[in-house]
């Protein structure tokens, strides 16, 4: 069974003449209760975008955020992709693994530290010996 396609509202965010940033869409904005109480024409007129349901680009199942946007001269639709931000656990993982290598930064400075330190007590050592203080 055909449906046919839905004529929505995209509430957008201009970017430049040849692109906008689709911020929300509006299923019914027609409808008597919960639509604009407007026209198309007027709806148009205060930069209102409407396409058909159907012209909506699918996004991608990529792992990322989908982001559509819109040329509002010709209704040409993408979408653009951005990182997923990282969970809590993620930066407490980021966070726990960065102290793990300070620590052990530290550790290895302070062995090193001590190595030069028993390297000058034994030149001390064998400098008083061969002078005859020991």
């Amino acid at each position: 069974m055909f449906l046919p396609s839905r004529l929505i509202l995209l509430f957008k965010v201009k970017i430049t003449e040849t692109k906008a940033f689709v911020q929300g869409v509006h299923y019914d904005p027609f409808h008597p209760t919960d639509g604009f109480g407007k026209t198309q024409e007027e709806l148009e007129a205060e930069g209102y975008i409407f396409v058909n349901e159907s012209d909506i680009p699918q996004p991608e199942n990529n792992g990322m955020i989908p982001r559509l946007y819109i040329n509002p001269q010709t209704k040409e639709m993408w979408h653009e992709y951005e990182e997923m931000p990282k969970s809590e656990i993620e930066i407490l993982r980021d966070e726990n693994r960065d102290l793990k290598i300070a620590l052990a930064e530290s550790v290895e400075a302070q062995q090193q530290d001590k190595i030069e330190n028993q390297l000058a007590i034994a030149e001390l050592v064998e400098t008083l010996q061969t002078k005859g203080v020991l």
